[in-house]
């Protein structure tokens, strides 16, 4: 006797013993021959048939004996569980190719979702990190009149103002971060970023000391002894942690100061990292100046609301023209809408980031949505093959909730599988997107895998179990489990309705695919078009650095003037090297200082300007910008002569002296009165604030004073160095020698090219632009995945009914196209589907500002990837067209 047969044998008497007597029947004797065929199938694996067949024997047993009229019983749920999870398992390894398709695309969905959710949790759903965060707003200034992006800081004048006087105000802080040199003894000096603040933020901010103290007012009054308060992470790194720092002097900018304590891990400015903070020492005495430069942030009272102290607030402001005349006149305030505005600290630290980020975890929610959808696709599949082996179950007496328990805890372990190997891709995505996100996303530090990304992951696996056991036991009726035992076993056509959740779960991912792919080509016109645009420079062979002077030895303008020269002159003189210049204001690097430029009279009242941008540049500049000027551009005689000339953008002269020549007008960064400056040329337009926004307004003045004009002390400026070397950065070793050579004490900061700073000025759409595009190539992998499965799923089911059809004379073309076409039908559901959800999911698109020179429902990129997608539906349908027409008639039909 054959091996195969005694095990057959074997394996029909253990499962007549296992199974009660009272359900024996010719239906039991047709499950012993399924049995009997799958043992002779094993041949040369004996071993592992009798225990497959045990096991089977085994869990039928189980779900009979629970199979009661009382139901299953408590004491009998843990018994029924293992044993459905053993022959869960072991249906598992039975189809290696399912398991190995289903857990790689489920994974493949959790773990991208997983890890944008963990970005989305530690940047916008958690609460920012200080005590009673709800009751912290800002106070800014609105001034549309002037412009409709972005809000003014608050005056010095204003501060003391609110200060003195809000009494829904706990209590209110400024500050503002400005790059400084650090020099310790036996140490080279070192660029930070240093804070100044008044001594009420940290009440603010609810600030603590772990080592020594944190400022009071006594430090902050004019002529105080200058002291400092490292940040934990600068004590931890430069001075190893040691308490005894408390009391040590360093120099900072030229300065002695006494450091007097530390703040904890991870306190910083609510939108930036600091690593030392510096007390203002603010003149409250001081004369009042229209001059926006502190950022300001306040604390509610208890019970007090935003709209409260705002209310109270604009009634301060409303009294600025009264209180400080010579800085605030009724047709500044009328003309230019200046008034004041009271935000929740949250909203004004995310911005649009939480919008943004909303958007781009809607996308990769997409992505998972198309891979269940793949997933489920492939369980219908599974359904179908297993419906014997389930009517064989239900007709041995197994329940309605026994049999769900078997594709319960089937899906169940196929989706927390995928959950743990989600949860360590998205581990890796996560480290990805950390180090490509924007240095601009706020909360940037606080993104790592924590507990809740864990029981994001799980709680998908609970829904995807649920999804994919209900589809499978929608699929089978009790009631019919002995008809269905008794249909002959070569039946392979499935019902319509498999056919139409086949379908419509394709035509879905086929729609949701185009919502990703739609979003993805609108953000790479957007790109496109983004870097077409002319900033009004040129970016390439262009290098920059910055540099920050101590206030000894350059307490003077005269002595910081001197410096620049000197190394500017040094610089010039370097192998390749074609111009340089500083400037205060560097393009794209953000919106610098802005002053109330006053012009001679004679200019019209209502062009006005409140506060303009401005810059103080040395001679070299705007060559080393590349920067067109129409007229002449600034000279090194000019600043020698102290004739002060002046340079302004094209629209802000047409805005200034409209209808006239601007070559010659005088203009000032100061008080009313002579002497002025004279615009000696007109620049090309520069886009200061970024590649998608408005041209910035710009008035350029001589770093040098003419003389009765008060000196604008310029301590941090940027040198710009334009070479004709392919490697820019070769020039640095050059350059620090050059510094060296000028002021050994001074490093250089932050060495880049202008195209990095073009690149990072256009992060948050390369950002999004990324992640979008990732998921929506791997939705269109998916969707023609999808599609070709249920194609060729399709084809293999009818391949009887082919088989007639060619016997009777039907064309293998004919065949072919058919099977194409089809498919083909399919991605026209799908894509008119997707369509139609476009209009409602791509304009939440438009409103995250990640969008230029393209409109939400722009119809070339629409009609781009709806061909797209169609074509891909039926490159997918094209092997199973083919195996449809290469079918043998007799072949088929002996099959069958």
């Amino acid at each position: 006797m054959r091996v195969g047969e005694r095990i057959a044998r074997l394996v029909v008497r253990v499962a007549s013993v296992l199974v009660p007597g009272r359900l024996r029947g010719d239906w039991v004797e047709e499950w012993h021959a399924e049995l009997w065929h799958e043992a002779r199938r094993a041949g040369g694996r004996p071993l592992k048939a009798v225990r497959g067949a045990f096991v089977d024997a085994v869990a039928a047993r189980a779900l009979v004996d629970s199979a009661g009229a009382d139901g299953l019983g408590r004491h009998r749920i843990a018994p029924a569980l293992g044993a459905e999870t053993r022959i869960a398992l072991r249906g598992l390894r039975r189809a290696p190719g399912f398991s190995a398709i289903a857990l790689f695309t489920l994974s493949l969905g959790i773990g991208a979702t997983a890890a944008l959710f963990a970005v989305l949790d530690a940047v916008v759903l958690e609460p920012l990190p200080y005590v009673e965060a709800d009751r912290l707003v800002t106070v800014s200034h609105p001034v549309p009149g002037y412009s409709t992006d972005g809000n003014w800081p608050v005056s010095q004048a204003g501060f003391f103002e609110f200060r003195e006087q809000a009494t829904t105000l706990e209590s209110l802080g400024v500050y503002a971060v400005n790059a400084v040199n650090l020099a310790d003894e036996g140490a080279p000096p070192t660029r930070l970023d240093g804070a100044y603040i008044s001594a009420g933020l940290f009440d603010v901010l609810r600030a603590t000391a772990v080592v020594g103290r944190l400022f009071g007012e006594a430090d902050d009054v004019p002529g105080a002894p200058r002291v400092a308060v490292l940040s934990y992470g600068l004590w931890r790194t430069r001075y190893g942690g040691d308490p005894g720092v408390v009391g040590q002097t360093i120099r900072l900018n030229g300065n002695a100061l006494e450091i007097v304590g530390v703040t904890p891990p991870g306190f910083h400015l609510p939108d930036v990292p600091v690593d030392i903070w510096l007390p203002f020492q603010l003149d409250p005495s001081a004369p009042a100046v229209n001059s926006h430069w502190l950022a300001a942030v306040g604390r509610l009272r208890a019970g007090v609301s935003g709209p409260e102290a705002q209310a109270e607030l604009l009634g301060l402001t409303g009294r600025f023209p009264e209180l400080f005349p010579q800085a605030y006149s009724p047709d500044f305030m009328r003309q230019f809408g200046f008034s004041t505005e009271v935000r929740p600290l949250r909203d004004e630290v995310l911005g649009d980031v939480a919008r943004v980020l909303w958007t781009l975890f809607g996308a990769v929610g997409l992505l998972l949505l198309i891979a269940a959808a793949n997933v489920a696709n492939l369980f219908l599949v599974r359904a179908e093959s297993k419906r014997r082996e389930v009517s064989v179950r239900a007709a041995l007496g197994a329940s309605r909730a026994a049999l769900a328990r078997t594709w319960y805890v089937e899906s169940a372990l196929l989706a927390g599988a995928a959950a743990v190997a989600g949860l360590a891709l998205a581990w890796a995505v996560l480290r990805g997107v950390v180090l490509l996100a924007p240095a601009s996303l706020p909360r940037l530090e606080a993104i790592r895998m924590d507990a809740s990304a864990v029981v994001f992951a799980f709680a998908v696996a609970v829904a995807a179990t649920a999804l994919f056991g209900s589809i499978c036991m929608l699929r089978f009726r009790a009631d019919r489990a002995f008809e269905s035992v008794h249909e002959s076993g070569r039946r392979t056509t499935a019902g319509k309705s498999t056919h139409r959740a086949r379908h419509v779960m394709v035509a879905a991912q086929v729609a949701l695919a185009l919502v990703l792919l739609t979003g993805a080509g609108l953000l790479l016109r957007s790109f496109a078009s983004l870097t077409r645009v002319d900033p009004g420079f040129e970016p390439d062979q262009l290098l920059v650095f910055d540099v920050g002077l101590p206030v000894q030895p350059y307490e003077l303008n005269s002595q910081a003037v001197a410096f620049y020269d000197g190394l500017l002159a040094r610089i010039r003189a370097l192998p390749g090297v074609v111009a340089a210049g500083a400037t205060t204001q560097l393009a794209l690097d953000g919106q610098g200082g802005c002053f109330a430029a006053m012009t001679e009279v004679g200019r019209p009242a209502d062009t006005r300007p409140a506060c303009i941008p401005t810059a103080f540049v040395t001679p070299g500049w705007f060559e080393a910008m590349g920067i067109p000027v129409s007229g002449r551009s600034l000279e090194a005689q000019d600043v020698a002569s102290g004739s002060g000339p002046a340079l302004v953008t094209r629209s802000l002269a047409e805005r200034l002296w409209p209808g006239r020549d601007p070559l010659g007008q005088g203009i000032k960064p100061f008080q009313d009165g002579p002497p002025f400056y004279r615009v000696v040329g007109v620049t090309a337009d520069i886009r200061a604030a970024g590649l998608e926004k408005p041209v910035v307004d710009f008035v350029y003045y001589p770093m040098k004073p003419i003389p009765g004009e008060p000196a604008a002390l310029v301590r941090n400026a940027t040198v710009t160095v334009r070479t004709t070397r392919a490697d820019v950065l070769s020039l640095l070793p050059e350059l620090r020698g050059a510094m060296a050579a000028v002021d050994p004490q001074i490093p250089i900061g932050d060495a880049r090219t202008m195209r990095h700073v073009v690149a990072r000025s256009m992060n948050r759409l390369s950002f999004a632009l990324l992640l979008i595009g990732v998921s929506a190539g791997v939705a269109l992998v998916l969707g023609a995945v999808g599609l070709y499965g249920v194609i060729a799923w399709v084809v293999g089911q009818r391949r009887a009914e082919i088989g007639v059809r060619m016997a009777l004379g039907a064309r293998t073309a004919r065949v072919g196209l058919h099977v194409v076409r089809q498919a083909f039908l399919l991605g026209l559901a799908g894509v008119a589907a997707g369509l139609l959800v476009t209009r409602v999911t791509l304009p939440l698109l438009a409103g995250t500002a990640l969008l230029y020179d393209v409109g939400a429902s722009d119809p070339l990129t629409l009609a781009g990837v709806s061909l797209l997608l169609l074509a891909v539906a039926v490159l997918a349908s094209w092997i199973p067209a083919w195996r449809a027409a290469s079918v043998d008639p007799a072949e088929a039909l002996r099959a069958d």
